[in-house]
């Protein structure tokens, strides 16, 4: 009977804490959100890297603003949660994959808001650690040489687009500074756009240094017409643009 109370009591343990409530009220306060099937997830169960964790949803039905919680994530804001990103699509269904730091266990939310102003959601749990605080060994004049270069590539219907940026979170000690360690300052993206043919497929804002240094973003969108043009801004308001 021990044996048996003590497994409960570590499985228990184990369980990854849902934070949706307190998400809520940080972000959505006084809005009510219905849970739904129309938004779906592709991702592992298990990160094996904190710092570049995959991450996959896809939206089957239309929404003017859709958010990604990772609820785990420090951030400068009090509260529970770190808001990862607000994007703004265009087109349904909508897909959208990149790779997010996880400082732990952690429910990723995704909260959709349609053009009535009705907001829905879906969750999903990712095991993961130590993605947020990771040191880094830091060579400036290497990613000074770098930030803001960009690839972009598409088929008809998948584009994808790679951005050189460190992504700091605030939270990154330097592992390269001889002298002792000291933390490396926020600097990440806080913007993005996605234009076809001067028509936008997806924005986004960004709350947090939740997403991966070098991001990468990749989405699925209706026939894409030409070429894509891509704009990023950044904490020190540097503005990068594809070419």
């Amino acid at each position: 009977m021990f044996i048996i109370s003590s497994f409960a009591a570590f499985n228990a343990h184990a369980e990854t804490p849902n934070h949706l409530d307190g998400v809520v009220n940080k972000y959505f306060k006084g809005k009510s959100l219905t849970k739904t099937d129309d938004i779906t997830f592709d991702v592992p169960k298990r990160g094996l890297d904190g710092t570049q964790v995959p991450f996959k949803f896809t939206a089957n039905k239309k929404y003017k603003n859709i958010s990604v919680v990772v609820e785990g994530n420090p951030h400068q804001l009090p509260g529970i949660g770190s808001l990862a990103l607000t994007m703004h699509p265009k087109v349904a269904p909508f897909t959208f994959e990149t790779n997010i730091r996880m400082e732990q266990d952690s429910y990723i939310d995704v909260i959709a808001e349609d053009d009535k102003g009705k907001f829905f959601y879906n969750q999903v749990a990712i095991r993961s650690a130590g993605g947020c605080s990771a040191g880094m060994t830091y060579d400036a004049n290497a990613v000074l040489k770098e930030v803001g270069a960009m690839k972009v590539l598409h088929t008809d219907t998948r584009a994808s687009v790679s951005i050189k940026h460190p992504q700091h979170n605030g939270f990154q000690a330097n592992l390269s500074n001889h002298t002792g360690l000291f933390i490396l300052p926020e600097w990440h993206l806080i913007f993005v756009s996605v234009l076809d043919n001067e028509k936008e497929i997806w924005s986004a804002e960004f709350g947090g240094g939740s997403i991966s240094e070098n991001p990468f973003f990749s989405f699925d969108t209706p026939k894409i017409k030409g070429d894509l043009k891509v704009m990023a801004i950044d904490t020190q308001s540097k503005q990068y643009i594809n070419k």
